[in-house]
């Protein structure tokens, strides 16, 4: 709690905060106090008043404390410590409410006859700051409360490890994905509150991850296919009143197809809406080039068409999150989306006995990724962010290796190019998942603890969530960045499907820098529980799944343990 200009003390305000005390402001006087949640919070706010005819009050609702300066095209404000009040300042979304005058303390027929104030949806906060004008007469608060809302995620999975830091990013993870589930998924809940197709996939898979619920998953499926246009495209957020394409971002919906074969295996989902599968995949195939790559799709946000976002790389934020070689011709990386949704569409089209389509699709990928190869290769053997440009990023040499664009060894060592070497842009919280599966792919996975760093600074600078990105950081509460709620249960303890519907799990865990780790992770089959230990250069492990539940074990390659 913090008072900048007030005439009671922290004990008083602390005692209303409580509900134990009313606070009463004398005429002509102004207060400004600020009131600390003490994390992210979605809630609906609730405020009584009596007497206090024509006070003013400003609710300014705040994710943390700002520094001066700004950054991108956006102005985004500097941050630092989210609680630094000494260095900082507050800024954020406020309400304003002239209080009437015609509540009384006492109660009329035992109803309550206070002035209330409450609005009809919710408020993001972690800070509220109540900027308070009386007029002639005295104004008595007496509360200021609000009742939290959200989706009813029940979190089953809990997984502990060597590494005890990862305890307190997976707090902060689970608080953000909850914080992102409303009435839909949600890209954050303090600024736009839209469900984007990018963000919602891996959302999804969290919630698998922790909880085997498909329900707001199932939901997001259908709202988005809801959004198709007359190209094949999606809205990249939805629902939506207004246009808001991101071609890419397509892509991600046939990928949250795929996981939810592979975690539920319902095939009438499936076949319902793999139609929009494939005319999505039909766009980018009518806007392949002579040559056999995408061509240029989109641009600038607000700028052009559409808008060509990759990532919150700190290097592309003059370009809104798109490499700057977009501004120059076709971007490799819409390319190899498009193969990575040919290759998952292929897997989806196998699940619904289309076998020929399958193998055409399969087919299409192997051609593109000849025309990548062929056209967008550089001098030094990496993808370069567009064909003939000496450009390159992290996010190219990612999913040439995820969609076996780049041969193996290749890819290896493309890979640690752009984690050893200065000068490529890297994967934000954005596009963390997607990096973790190439390390995971090429067994480097032990590099991820370098990588988590980007979450131990958000809890060094006091984030009760995740944020956007660590060099944009707009939003305090962005779920794609979540990411932990994945990684030790599907990875560290290596609970996945092995077949569509979890007719099979493979139990495959990836110590990475970790020597311990155990817990359980919840399937729609039930709880899979998990433990293993590397001592003395072996590894031990136990695991249990459930009655009826086929298995299959996959020891750690020798050169994962450390």
């Amino acid at each position: 709690m913090d008072l900048p200009e007030s005439v009671h003390t922290v004990s008083q305000w602390s005692d209303f905060a409580a509900g134990k005390a009313v606070i009463e402001i004398p005429a002509h006087t102004e207060e400004i106090v600020v009131l600390d949640a003490g994390e992210e919070m979605t809630g609906y706010i609730k405020a009584a008043f009596s007497a206090g005819q024509n006070a003013q009050i400003e609710f300014l609702y705040a994710e943390c404390y700002v520094l001066d300066g700004c950054i991108g095209p956006e102005q985004i404000p500097v941050k630092g410590d989210r609680l630094d009040k000494v260095n900082g300042h507050l800024q954020g979304y406020c309400d304003y409410y002239t209080v009437s005058g015609f509540g009384k303390p006492e109660t009329e027929g035992g109803v309550c006859s206070l002035e209330i104030y409450e609005p009809y949806w919710f408020r993001t906060f972690r800070l509220i700051r109540l900027h308070i004008k009386t007029k002639d007469t005295p104004l008595a608060i007496h509360c200021l409360d609000y009742e939290e809302t959200g989706y009813p995620l029940k979190v089953h999975t809990s997984v502990q490890t060597s590494d005890q830091s990862l305890a307190g990013i997976w707090e902060i993870s689970e608080r953000t994905l909850r914080r992102c589930m409303h009435e839909s998924y949600e890209d954050c809940p303090y600024y736009e509150q839209l469900q984007y197709i990018m963000d919602a996939r891996s959302q999804i898979l969290y919630t698998y991850a922790v909880s085997a619920d498909d329900r707001l998953a199932r939901k997001c499926m259908d709202d988005l296919r809801r959004s198709q246009r007359y190209d094949g495209l999606l809205n990249c957020s939805y629902p939506n009143c207004n246009t808001n394409i991101i071609p890419g971002f397509s892509i991600y919906y046939i990928l949250m197809l795929y996981d939810h074969m592979m975690y539920f295996g319902d095939r009438e989902l499936v076949a319902a809406y793999m139609p929009a599968a494939e005319q999505i995949l039909q766009f980018f195939e009518r806007h392949l080039t002579k040559e056999g790559y995408v061509a240029k799709t989109g641009g600038i946000n607000m700028e052009a068409r559409f808008w060509s976002f990759i990532d919150w790389a700190e290097e592309w934020n003059d370009t809104s999150g798109m490499p700057p070689a977009g501004l120059k011709g076709p971007l490799t990386m819409e390319s190899l989306l498009y193969i990575y949704g040919l290759q998952h569409a292929a897997k989806l089209m196998e699940f619904l006995d289309r076998n020929t389509d399958a193998r055409n699709l399969e087919k299409r990928a192997e051609k593109v990724k000849s025309a990548l190869r062929t056209y967008c290769m550089g001098t030094n053997g990496m993808l370069q962010d567009g064909p003939g440009v000496e450009e390159y990023s992290q996010h190219c040499q990612v999913f040439a290796l995820l969609t076996d664009t780049a041969e193996a060894e290749t890819g290896k060592r493309n890979l640690l190019k752009t984690i050893e070497e200065p000068g490529y842009a890297q994967c934000t919280v954005a596009m963390r998942f997607y990096l973790f599966r190439a390390l995971e792919k090429t067994g480097l996975y032990a590099y991820t603890n370098q990588y988590w760093d980007a979450w131990r600074n958000m809890l060094a600078m006091n984030c009760t969530t995740c944020v956007e990105s660590e060099a944009y950081s707009r939003s305090e509460c962005h779920a794609w960045g979540a990411l932990i709620l994945y990684e030790l249960p599907s990875v560290t303890l290596g609970v996945r499907p092995a077949a569509p519907g979890f007719g099979k799990v493979r139990i495959a865990p990836v110590p990475g820098y970790l020597t311990r780790a155990e817990g359980r992770v919840r399937t729609p089959w039930g709880d899979v529980r998990v433990s293993w230990e590397i001592k003395e250069g072996t590894f031990q492990y136990d695991y249990e799944v459930p009655e009826g539940m086929e298995a299959e074990w996959q020891e750690p390659e020798e050169n994962l343990v450390r």
